[in-house]
């Protein structure tokens, strides 16, 4: 059967598809094959259908684009409020040296505990009278939520224990219920340390004194950091048209971060009496100022580039 002009001009948006049945599909190739006119329609079709998906080609990458800027927008927003949340909450329960002043810990004796009261093991009541040790008992006061201890020998063999006190707002007590607090083993002495101000409070005094200052590795990081900062901002103002620049631009961004969290978590003070805690708060700020820098400079270069 042969199909009329007329019918296959209807059937071609279909078949150009490939949307009709095969008997059709073979009807119309058919009358192609012997109809220059229809095979021109034909041709025009598939022009226009390649303009088409051509033409939707902008419209998607800009939908891509918008749904990109919405992302980066919620991140550093949320990177914003990261950063902020945690400076003031490092600064509300920033953890202080408590100074020595009559009253804040009073030692109660030397005396046998058992095991099981200090640590919580549970022990047969038989075996009891076994697991029980000598320990130092101290009444602490409740100005102090936490305290941190230093043992080290003296020349002679006797053992000191440095104690140190400190305070936060927000804190709990770190001690017992009762403020009271044990030593295990019982040392030669004990000395309070509030920051430079030491008071002897059990056994005889050292020989020659001993002094702890504040850790300075900070001030170390600080000035490494400013130095890798300098080189490596001068090397990308340099290089900054280069195709390769962005390397030097992301080892920029990374010591220009700790700086910026360092002077977050600590100001201008380099000197820290909980080394360890200060560190691991300026990296955490360091971690999200660092992604928050790249996507910054990310829709910078975006707007920039729309001009």
């Amino acid at each position: 059967m042969k199909l009329p002009c007329a019918v296959v001009r209807d059937l071609l948006p279909l078949y150009a598809e490939n949307l009709t049945e095969e008997e059709t599909k073979i009807m119309i190739n058919e009358h192609l094959q012997g109809c220059a006119e229809c095979r021109g329609r034909l041709e025009e079709l598939d022009t226009k259908t390649v303009a088409t998906v051509e033409s939707a080609k902008p419209l998607m990458t800009l939908k891509k684009e918008i749904r990109k800027r919405r992302w980066y927008a919620a991140i550093i927003a949320s990177l914003c409020v990261f950063v902020a949340v945690y400076t003031w909450f490092y600064h509300v329960n920033e953890w202080k040296l408590v100074p020595w002043e009559e009253g804040l810990i009073e030692v109660k004796g030397a005396e046998e505990r058992p095991y099981e009261e200090m640590y919580g093991h549970q022990v047969a009541p038989e075996d009891s009278h076994a697991l029980t040790a000598e320990v130092l008992v101290l009444q602490v006061s409740s100005r102090i939520n936490g305290t941190r201890e230093t043992s080290f020998k003296d020349e002679d063999g006797t053992q000191t224990v440095l104690l140190q006190g400190w305070t936060s707002h927000v804190s709990g007590n770190f001690v017992k219920d009762t403020n009271e607090m044990v030593l295990c083993p019982v040392p030669d002495r004990l000395i309070y340390d509030g920051g430079g101000q030491q008071q002897l409070i059990w056994g005889s005094p050292l020989n020659g004194g001993v002094e702890t200052l504040p850790r300075l590795a900070l001030a170390y990081y600080v000035i490494l950091a400013a130095f890798l900062a300098a080189v490596s901002g001068a090397v990308w103002f340099i290089l900054r048209h280069r195709n390769k620049s962005w390397i030097v631009r992301q080892v920029f961004f990374a010591p220009t971060s700790y700086l910026a969290a360092h002077f977050l978590i600590k100001g201008a003070r380099t000197a820290s009496d909980f080394m360890e805690r200060d560190f691991i708060s300026i990296v955490l700020l360091t971690i999200a100022l660092y992604t928050l820098l790249t996507l910054a400079w990310q829709v910078f270069l975006q707007k920039r580039r729309e001009r």
